[in-house]
């Protein structure tokens, strides 16, 4: 340790001075000698204003460390050269008081950074809440669950939904809630759960925020692909020699008529099996996109004139007009065409009004393509509206019930999303948004 030369030595000189002059100064009044008093008194005086004046500077100096230290600045140093300051003694001990604060302050930001990692491994969005509304932390989760880039306070949550707003204030320890929002993106379904902790005297909420559709979506997605792998390789098992054997059957001029048209009613069996398989191998099999930088304007017009729009008025209003998407153009075009088909399908129940289809792209803050497609004909009835997008599940007498399911497997491979954006009478939007 660095060792100085007292300076206080000064004080108690100045000390001892004062105490002489007191007690010449008594023996002088005892003594009715009060010309020396004259002479003394000034003596003393200096002696203690200068005591004053130490002190004051010692209580200034402590006072701007402890507002520094109030106001989180560290950046603050006190001179511990003895040539230059009289107070180096002082100085050097609050130094060293600043340093041990900083490696306080290290250590706390240290047990920060661990547990926001935690907090960044969970697979679940957690933010921590004060009291009064001020969000403590959050991970990335949750500002992705949530679609934001920040959360600072509860309440910019209403900008989302009032619903989650509120839950997110009146959400108690121990308690589950469940609410809907609706984001660029589509609909979400959120299950929040609360527990309490107390941290350096506050008293903080930590609420979790989980997404149950895209949970599901996942597991749906799981569970079809299993289930029409398995049942495409048993009964193409079944189906491959029945229908080879038929059409040996058929080409044949030996066989009586009966077995003629026996024999034709299961080749006609076998191939509408044959058909429903194909069906299934299209939803599970479709291939990993090669992609590659499309014009979008290009991408539509391309699909337009593969669907038969007649008697319909089609609008495109891509903006900006020279936006690209970087995605497969073979599958894009196909989902585009699926949903075009179904525009148009819907339209030919429309004889009262102008048939109209609008084709309109935007580009979002964070570079995401929005998509939508807009036909003007009758909504989808309610009780329809939850499956969809659900494979196989057609209101059509002639439909296979996996249009809709494609184009979502598509556009999901794409890292994309779709949605039904808006369905009521005159105006029914099917939305993409293209990462």
């Amino acid at each position: 340790m660095r060792q100085y030369i007292i300076p206080y030595g000064k004080i108690l000189i100045y000390i001892t001075v004062i105490i002489a002059m007191a007690a010449i100064s008594t023996y002088v009044i005892i003594k009715d000698s009060y010309a020396y008093l004259i002479a003394t008194l000034p003596v003393t005086l200096l002696s203690v204003i200068k005591l004053i004046s130490i002190y004051n500077e010692t209580f200034r100096r402590l006072e701007f460390v402890f507002n520094a230290v109030r106001n989180d600045d560290s950046s603050f140093r006190f001179t511990e050269n003895t040539d230059v300051s009289r107070n180096a003694k002082v100085n050097y001990y609050l130094n060293r008081i600043k340093e041990l604060l900083d490696q306080a302050k290290e250590k706390v930001r240290e047990k920060e950074r661990y547990f926001q990692l935690i907090m960044e491994c969970a697979n679940i969005g957690i933010v921590t809440v004060m009291e009064n509304g001020v969000v403590a932390q959050t991970n990335s989760m949750a500002l992705r669950i949530l679609g934001i880039e920040r959360l600072s306070h509860i309440d910019i949550l209403h900008v989302i939904s009032d619903d989650l707003c509120s839950i997110m204030h009146c959400i108690r320890p121990g308690e589950n809630k469940t609410v809907k929002i609706y984001t660029e993106i589509g609909e979400k379904s959120l299950v929040l759960s609360c527990s309490a902790m107390e941290l350096d005297g506050r008293k903080l909420r930590v609420i979790s925020i989980g997404n149950i559709h895209e949970e599901l979506d996942r597991k749906e997605a799981e569970s079809w692909e299993k289930l029409t792998r398995i049942l495409t390789h048993e009964i193409m098992n079944s189906l491959a020699p029945v229908t080879s054997i038929s059409h040996s059957l058929i080409s044949s001029q030996n066989d009586a008529e009966t077995i003629q048209r026996g024999l034709e009613t299961i080749h006609s069996t076998s191939d509408t099996l044959m058909r429903f398989i194909d069906s299934f191998r299209k939803v599970t099999r479709i291939p990993l996109p090669q992609k590659s930088p499309l014009y979008l304007s290009e991408l539509v017009n391309e699909s337009l004139s593969l669907v038969m729009c007649e008697n319909i008025q089609v609008e495109v209003d891509i903006c900006p007009i020279d936006t690209m998407v970087y995605a497969d153009r073979t599958l894009m075009s196909q989902l585009l065409v699926n949903l075009l088909k179904n525009a148009c399908e819907a339209l030919d129940k429309c004889n009262d009004r102008q048939r109209r289809i609008v084709i309109a792209s935007n580009i979002d803050a964070e570079e995401r393509i929005h998509i939508e497609i807009t036909n003007n004909g009758p909504a989808i009835p309610a009780e329809a509206v939850e499956n969809i997008f659900t494979p196989f599940y057609t209101t059509k007498r002639d439909g296979s019930g996996i249009g809709l399911a494609v184009s979502r497997q598509i556009i999901r491979l794409h890292g994309g999303a779709m949605h039904l954006k808006q369905n009521s009478e005159g105006r029914v939007t099917f939305a993409i948004v293209v990462e």
